[in-house]
């Protein structure tokens, strides 16, 4: 441990597996920024479990938010868990006075989002949301490639996507998805993740009209093996679709978003159109998320179509690593920048917007 070092309190890191381990893990092991001091998980055990999995020695293991939010030695609560428990999780650490570290979504719905923004306001403390798809060098090229003019006047942009969750089949363990007022849904996660890449590159979006449909009501069960057992009603929406106007420039917007993978590989398909050229982002097999899978970026201008090549950042604790960095002021000159709560909110009000659109078969604004 070094003066410089940023202790931080993980919350969510299973022995058995999950994002955290995937994707903060190997980054925090190796940063010379930062150290895991502590682990909390719904038991102590769990987390005296995962501290022995990934020979954590030496953190302070606890069954509860506010035990970890008060220990002295965690500088930062990360929390890395299901969406549902973001709200309690987060609380405790900024009453505490604590930067505080959340995937996406912040919460469940705006008005907690609003309430978690406003307490770290009054706090004073850093944060750090895991909007990722930002921290691509793919959707960084597409943004450079923009803000250069080498498009031209931009006059609309087309994206397509596959969220792969919300198909035929739902395990157990994502049952807590179904309900609608969990905010763990195609519409929150997939879309919310590559429509916050979208407003990266070319703006936020004005005048959105939306439509939703639960067009699979009823899924089938299935165990870890892929066994059948029984059916399950998912109130959540599988299909979204939202037009619009780019706030700072007129060009339209249209993006759609579908359950499962596409059975012809279209998994991702972003087309941004100039004056003078255009951008072309494909995903292949998991593309439709963004923040995970890394697209390809094709430019067109005065000439053929062609790749143009950027650093590999394919594995799950690139991006992540990146907005780590960012965090403690590395990589901003490069576009990797420190993503807030405040941006969070700001996409929580555009997916409320598009929710209230649906309902209400209305234009709606966010900004």
């Amino acid at each position: 441990m070094t003066e410089s070092q940023k202790r931080i309190g993980l919350i969510g890191l299973s022995a058995k597996g999950s994002w955290a381990s995937m994707s903060h893990l190997s980054y925090l092991k190796s940063s010379p920024l930062y150290k895991i001091t502590a682990l909390q998980n719904n038991s102590k055990a769990s987390a005296d479990a995962a501290a022995k999995e990934y020979s954590l020695n030496e953190v302070a293991t606890y069954d509860n938010p506010s035990a970890i939010a008060s220990d002295p030695n965690v500088d930062i609560v990360a929390v890395s868990v299901k969406v549902p428990q973001h709200y309690d999780l987060i609380r405790p650490a900024l009453e505490a006075g604590k930067d505080v570290f959340c995937e996406w979504p912040l919460a469940r719905n705006l008005a907690e989002a609003e309430e978690l923004v406003q307490l770290a306001k009054e706090k004073g403390v850093r944060t750090l949301v895991g909007l990722q798809a930002r921290q691509s060098p793919a959707i960084i090229k597409a943004k450079e490639i923009v803000a250069s003019g080498t498009l031209g006047r931009i006059l609309g942009t087309t994206m397509y996507g596959h969220g792969i969750i919300f198909g035929p089949k739902v395990t157990e363990g994502f049952l807590y998805g179904l309900p609608i007022e969990a905010g763990a849904n195609l519409v929150t996660i997939p879309f919310g993740h590559a429509v916050d890449a979208l407003c990266y590159v070319l703006g936020e979006i004005k005048d959105i009209s939306a439509t939703l449909a639960n067009l699979r009501p009823e899924l089938e069960l299935v165990d870890k093996d892929g066994n059948p057992n029984g059916k399950v009603k998912k109130a959540a929406h599988d299909h979204v679709s939202m037009t619009g106007l780019l706030e700072n420039g007129g060009g339209i917007v249209s993006v759609t978003y579908a359950p499962s993978q596409s059975r012809t590989n279209r998994n991702f398909h972003w087309e941004i159109n100039g004056t003078e050229g255009s951008l072309v982002l494909e995903g292949g097999k998991m593309g439709g998320h963004v923040q995970m899978y890394q697209p390809t970026i094709k430019l067109a201008a005065q000439k053929d179509l062609e790749e143009i090549q950027v650093e590999d950042g394919s594995a799950f604790s690139y991006n992540v690593g990146k907005a780590w960095d960012a965090l403690a002021g590395i990589g901003l000159d490069k576009g990797h920048g420190v993503v807030t709560f405040e941006d969070a909110l700001l996409r929580h009000k555009m997916i409320e917007a598009v929710y209230r659109s649906a309902r209400q078969g209305t234009r709606e604004n966010y900004v």
